[in-house]
């Protein structure tokens, strides 16, 4: 057959497979409308209204961007904006830091290695309310296993959840703590793909193994980290139970996140109107810290 009758049975062949695409495509497109668009839409429409639950059972009116001018003038909001970009940033670092460190440290196939490996993932399993919980008795200043343990060392501990710079601390803890072995797993797994070839020829030329890391391993798992980061960061300000368990948002405003003055917007004041527009300041937030995040892979790729 020649090549000018391949256009005419592609045609006959998508004519007659047709219907079986409407039939298992459409379902599909209809459960992504109402699962995800339709959420979107009837938030765009609260953020628009006055409607608190508390004082009525439906919207009081349309308000336009009155609820968004709230929002950004309140000096929570601010604060919280603040907070989450001190928590999430510092625990991104220190998770992509200390989870490369593990993953080389850790690279292996002996019986040792497995069970090193086992161990550092288990906090991955532990959901975050327990973790939470766990780690709101272990930072306790009175009875906690942490400070106990620091007394041994002749150092008095701090009060971790009554401090406002110390609870910010034990935030980023609990994150690093909880998040580290993705981490790990991901940059391990990447390893594994790197041929030994690449640094059994690079040590012929007489590279070190912090070149090698630096020339080899860093290029090719800068996509892979890239993703990693981008992840950590949606995850980290999304993250509402380890603080729920853990501070409560305080002392005061210490710890109030985006997401944790979103849940007492639209679950404590039951202001439906001001919630909803705090989330699209928060996905706005968090569109444009991604946008920095490719930003700086570009400028990187380019100055290799």
């Amino acid at each position: 057959m020649t090549n000018a009758h391949w256009p005419v049975r592609r045609r006959r062949r998508f004519g007659h497979d047709w219907p079986w695409m409407v039939a298992f495509v459409v379902p599909a497109l209809l459960i992504v409308v109402v699962v995800q668009f339709y959420p979107l839409l009837f938030s765009a429409y609260l953020a628009t209204q006055d409607w608190t639950l508390t004082s009525s059972q439906t919207s009081e009116g349309f308000i336009g961007a009155e609820n968004f001018a709230k929002v950004l003038r309140n000096d929570v909001f601010q604060r919280a904006v603040r907070n989450s970009t001190v928590i999430t940033g510092s625990a991104v670092i220190i998770e992509m830091l200390l989870g490369t460190a593990l993953a080389y440290l850790a690279v292996g196939s002996s019986r040792l290695m497995r069970g090193v490996r086992t161990i550092l993932i288990l906090p991955l399993v532990i959901a975050p309310v327990a973790a939470g919980t766990l780690w709101r008795m272990m930072l306790n200043s009175q009875m906690g296993l942490t400070n106990y343990l620091l007394s041994f060392l002749g150092i008095q501990g701090p009060d971790w959840l009554g401090n406002a710079d110390w609870a910010v601390v034990s935030v980023i803890i609990v994150d690093v703590w909880m998040a580290t072995p993705f981490v790990f797993l991901v940059i391990s797994a990447g390893l594994t793909g790197i041929p030994l070839e690449l640094h059994e020829s690079a040590a012929i030329d007489g590279a070190t193994r912090w070149q090698s890391f630096l020339r080899i391993d860093i290029p090719l798992l800068a996509p892979l980290m890239l993703l990693t980061i981008m992840f950590r960061m949606l995850e980290s300000l999304l993250s509402l139970d380890s603080i729920y368990t853990l501070t409560l948002g305080g002392p005061g405003y210490a710890t109030f996140t985006m997401t944790y003055y979103i849940y007492t917007l639209g679950l404590r004041s039951f202001n439906l109107g001001l919630a909803a527009a705090a989330s699209w300041l928060f996905m706005a937030f968090a569109t444009v810290a991604l946008a920095v995040v490719f930003w700086l892979q570009r400028r990187w790729q380019t100055a290799q």
